[in-house]
Protein backbone atom coordinates (compact mmCIF):
# COMPACT_ATOMS: atom_id res chain seq x y z
CA UNK A 1 0.00 0.00 0.00
CA UNK A 2 1.76 2.87 -1.24
CA UNK A 3 1.42 6.65 -0.48
CA UNK A 4 -0.03 9.16 -2.56
CA UNK A 5 0.45 12.75 -1.60
CA UNK A 6 -0.38 14.50 -4.99
CA UNK A 7 -3.56 16.07 -3.70
CA UNK A 8 -5.40 15.74 -6.77
CA UNK A 9 -7.91 18.73 -7.71
CA UNK A 10 -10.73 16.47 -9.11
CA UNK A 11 -10.03 15.13 -5.82
CA UNK A 12 -10.80 17.27 -3.52
CA UNK A 13 -13.55 18.78 -5.14
CA UNK A 14 -15.00 15.15 -4.99
CA UNK A 15 -14.75 15.32 -1.59
CA UNK A 16 -15.57 18.82 -1.48
CA UNK A 17 -18.97 17.86 -2.59
CA UNK A 18 -19.89 14.59 -1.64
CA UNK A 19 -19.21 16.30 2.28
CA UNK A 20 -21.66 19.16 1.23
CA UNK A 21 -24.39 16.68 -0.36
CA UNK A 22 -24.35 14.96 3.44
CA UNK A 23 -24.59 18.33 4.93
CA UNK A 24 -27.72 18.78 3.15
CA UNK A 25 -29.22 15.28 3.64
CA UNK A 26 -28.53 15.72 7.17
CA UNK A 27 -30.34 19.32 6.86
CA UNK A 28 -32.92 17.96 4.91
CA UNK A 29 -34.12 15.23 7.65
CA UNK A 30 -33.89 17.93 10.72
CA UNK A 31 -30.80 18.36 12.30
CA UNK A 32 -29.08 21.54 12.29
CA UNK A 33 -25.96 23.80 12.17
CA UNK A 34 -23.50 22.85 15.06
CA UNK A 35 -24.98 18.99 14.68
CA UNK A 36 -24.57 18.87 10.97
CA UNK A 37 -20.86 20.19 10.94
CA UNK A 38 -19.53 17.49 13.78
CA UNK A 39 -21.53 14.79 12.06
CA UNK A 40 -19.70 15.54 8.08
CA UNK A 41 -16.18 15.62 9.73
CA UNK A 42 -17.15 12.25 11.63
CA UNK A 43 -18.58 10.62 8.24
CA UNK A 44 -15.05 11.63 6.14
CA UNK A 45 -12.93 10.24 8.90
CA UNK A 46 -14.65 6.79 8.84
CA UNK A 47 -13.90 6.61 5.41
CA UNK A 48 -10.27 7.63 5.82
CA UNK A 49 -10.08 4.83 8.72
CA UNK A 50 -11.37 1.61 6.44
CA UNK A 51 -9.57 2.22 3.12
CA UNK A 52 -6.42 1.07 4.51
CA UNK A 53 -7.87 -2.10 6.50
CA UNK A 54 -10.61 -2.77 3.41
CA UNK A 55 -7.22 -2.75 0.81
CA UNK A 56 -5.45 -4.99 3.04
CA UNK A 57 -8.27 -7.67 3.70
CA UNK A 58 -8.92 -7.67 -0.37
CA UNK A 59 -5.79 -6.29 -2.02
CA UNK A 60 -8.47 -7.19 -5.35
CA UNK A 61 -9.75 -3.95 -4.68
CA UNK A 62 -6.83 -2.19 -6.20
CA UNK A 63 -6.34 -4.23 -9.11
CA UNK A 64 -9.80 -3.37 -9.72
CA UNK A 65 -8.49 0.36 -10.33
CA UNK A 66 -5.82 1.96 -11.54
CA UNK A 67 -4.05 5.29 -10.13
CA UNK A 68 -3.70 3.59 -6.63
CA UNK A 69 -7.33 4.10 -5.92
CA UNK A 70 -8.85 4.26 -3.37
CA UNK A 71 -5.61 4.77 -1.46
CA UNK A 72 -4.99 8.01 -2.94
CA UNK A 73 -7.98 9.60 -2.05
CA UNK A 74 -6.90 9.77 1.95
CA UNK A 75 -4.92 12.22 1.89
CA UNK A 76 -7.87 14.74 0.24
CA UNK A 77 -10.16 13.00 2.90
CA UNK A 78 -7.79 14.32 5.65
CA UNK A 79 -7.68 17.35 4.42
CA UNK A 80 -10.97 17.95 4.59
CA UNK A 81 -11.81 16.40 7.82
CA UNK A 82 -9.55 19.14 8.82
CA UNK A 83 -11.58 21.80 7.39
CA UNK A 84 -14.73 20.33 8.47
CA UNK A 85 -13.58 20.07 12.16
CA UNK A 86 -12.18 23.40 12.08
CA UNK A 87 -15.69 24.67 11.14
CA UNK A 88 -17.60 22.61 14.15
CA UNK A 89 -15.22 24.04 16.66
CA UNK A 90 -15.80 27.63 15.01
CA UNK A 91 -19.51 26.64 15.15
CA UNK A 92 -19.03 25.31 18.93
CA UNK A 93 -17.58 29.50 20.38
CA UNK A 94 -20.20 31.04 18.31
CA UNK A 95 -22.59 29.23 20.19
CA UNK A 96 -21.29 30.19 23.31
CA UNK A 97 -21.21 33.55 22.07
CA UNK A 98 -17.13 33.36 20.95
CA UNK A 99 -16.53 33.14 25.15
CA UNK A 100 -13.74 31.26 24.07
CA UNK A 101 -11.76 31.32 27.12
CA UNK A 102 -14.58 30.28 29.29
CA UNK A 103 -15.29 27.53 26.80
CA UNK A 104 -11.70 25.96 27.64
CA UNK A 105 -11.31 26.34 31.00
CA UNK A 106 -15.09 24.12 31.59
CA UNK A 107 -14.60 22.02 28.79
CA UNK A 108 -14.92 18.49 29.71
CA UNK A 109 -12.09 15.34 29.29
CA UNK A 110 -13.95 14.54 25.78
CA UNK A 111 -14.28 17.73 24.38
CA UNK A 112 -10.43 18.39 25.37
CA UNK A 113 -9.51 15.20 23.67
CA UNK A 114 -11.20 16.65 20.70
CA UNK A 115 -10.13 19.48 20.69
CA UNK A 116 -6.91 17.63 20.40
CA UNK A 117 -7.63 15.73 17.63
CA UNK A 118 -8.45 18.72 15.42
CA UNK A 119 -4.98 20.29 16.30
CA UNK A 120 -3.59 17.39 15.14
CA UNK A 121 -5.73 16.75 12.17
CA UNK A 122 -4.40 20.65 10.99
CA UNK A 123 -0.83 19.15 11.65
CA UNK A 124 -1.46 15.99 9.80
CA UNK A 125 -3.41 18.26 6.80
CA UNK A 126 -0.68 21.14 6.77
CA UNK A 127 2.27 17.93 6.21
CA UNK A 128 0.13 16.00 3.88
CA UNK A 129 1.87 17.03 0.44
CA UNK A 130 4.73 16.03 -1.68
CA UNK A 131 6.88 18.36 -0.26
CA UNK A 132 6.48 17.70 3.39
CA UNK A 133 6.66 13.90 2.37
CA UNK A 134 10.27 14.65 0.39
CA UNK A 135 11.36 16.50 3.36
CA UNK A 136 10.54 14.04 6.03
CA UNK A 137 11.39 10.43 3.57
CA UNK A 138 8.93 8.06 3.21
CA UNK A 139 9.08 6.07 6.44
CA UNK A 140 8.71 9.09 9.14
CA UNK A 141 6.02 10.69 6.96
CA UNK A 142 3.55 7.48 7.00
CA UNK A 143 4.94 7.00 10.54
CA UNK A 144 3.52 10.56 11.02
CA UNK A 145 0.41 10.73 8.94
CA UNK A 146 -0.85 6.69 10.02
CA UNK A 147 0.17 7.58 13.76
CA UNK A 148 -1.33 10.88 14.24
CA UNK A 149 -4.70 9.26 12.48
CA UNK A 150 -5.12 6.68 14.91
CA UNK A 151 -4.93 8.87 17.85
CA UNK A 152 -7.15 11.43 15.83
CA UNK A 153 -9.74 8.44 15.73
CA UNK A 154 -9.86 7.29 19.28
CA UNK A 155 -10.15 10.88 20.78
CA UNK A 156 -13.10 11.75 18.27
CA UNK A 157 -14.58 8.52 18.98
CA UNK A 158 -14.87 8.74 22.56
CA UNK A 159 -15.86 12.40 22.27
CA UNK A 160 -18.61 10.53 20.34
CA UNK A 161 -19.21 7.92 22.99
CA UNK A 162 -19.48 11.24 25.08
CA UNK A 163 -22.29 12.35 23.25
CA UNK A 164 -24.13 8.81 22.31
CA UNK A 165 -23.99 7.46 25.84
CA UNK A 166 -22.18 8.93 28.55
CA UNK A 167 -23.91 12.31 28.80
CA UNK A 168 -27.43 11.40 28.08
CA UNK A 169 -27.38 8.69 30.77
CA UNK A 170 -26.04 11.16 33.67
CA UNK A 171 -29.07 13.40 32.20
CA UNK A 172 -32.08 11.20 31.54
CA UNK A 173 -30.57 7.33 32.78
CA UNK A 174 -30.56 6.09 29.77
CA UNK A 175 -28.37 6.34 26.11
CA UNK A 176 -29.13 8.58 23.63
CA UNK A 177 -31.88 6.96 20.90
CA UNK A 178 -30.64 9.63 18.21
CA UNK A 179 -30.25 7.73 14.81
CA UNK A 180 -27.16 9.92 14.56
CA UNK A 181 -25.66 9.01 17.53
CA UNK A 182 -26.25 5.54 16.96
CA UNK A 183 -25.00 5.53 13.31
CA UNK A 184 -21.49 7.11 15.58
CA UNK A 185 -21.35 4.09 17.56
CA UNK A 186 -21.76 1.58 14.73
CA UNK A 187 -19.21 2.99 12.43
CA UNK A 188 -16.90 3.23 15.72
CA UNK A 189 -17.39 -0.73 15.70
CA UNK A 190 -16.97 -1.02 12.05
CA UNK A 191 -13.83 0.47 11.86
CA UNK A 192 -12.34 -1.99 14.94
CA UNK A 193 -13.46 -4.83 13.35
CA UNK A 194 -12.14 -4.24 10.29
CA UNK A 195 -8.83 -3.18 11.72
CA UNK A 196 -8.51 -6.03 13.66
CA UNK A 197 -9.35 -8.17 10.69
CA UNK A 198 -6.61 -6.53 8.46
CA UNK A 199 -4.26 -7.74 11.42
CA UNK A 200 -5.21 -10.98 11.48
CA UNK A 201 -5.16 -10.75 7.54
CA UNK A 202 -1.69 -9.27 7.86
CA UNK A 203 -0.40 -12.15 10.46
CA UNK A 204 -2.28 -14.93 9.01
CA UNK A 205 0.30 -14.17 5.64
CA UNK A 206 3.50 -14.12 7.73
CA UNK A 207 2.21 -17.41 8.87
CA UNK A 208 2.00 -19.05 5.46
CA UNK A 209 4.54 -17.18 3.58
CA UNK A 210 7.17 -16.08 6.30
CA UNK A 211 7.31 -12.38 5.48
CA UNK A 212 5.09 -9.76 5.57
CA UNK A 213 3.07 -7.75 2.77
CA UNK A 214 6.14 -6.01 0.82
CA UNK A 215 3.90 -2.74 1.13
CA UNK A 216 3.24 -2.79 5.24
Amino acid sequence: MTADTNNELTHHLGVAIGSIVVAVLLWGVGYRGQRVVAAVPFFILFFVMIIGPLVRIRPSIRRRFSGNVPVNWRSELGIWFAIWSVVHVLFVFWARDWDVIGYLVDMSPWAFGASVAVLIAIVLAFTSNNRAYDYLGPKAWKWHQSHGTYVIFWLVAVHGYDRAYLRPYEEMGFPSDDPLHLLYLAMIVVVVVLHVAAFAAVVSEYRKTGEYPPDL
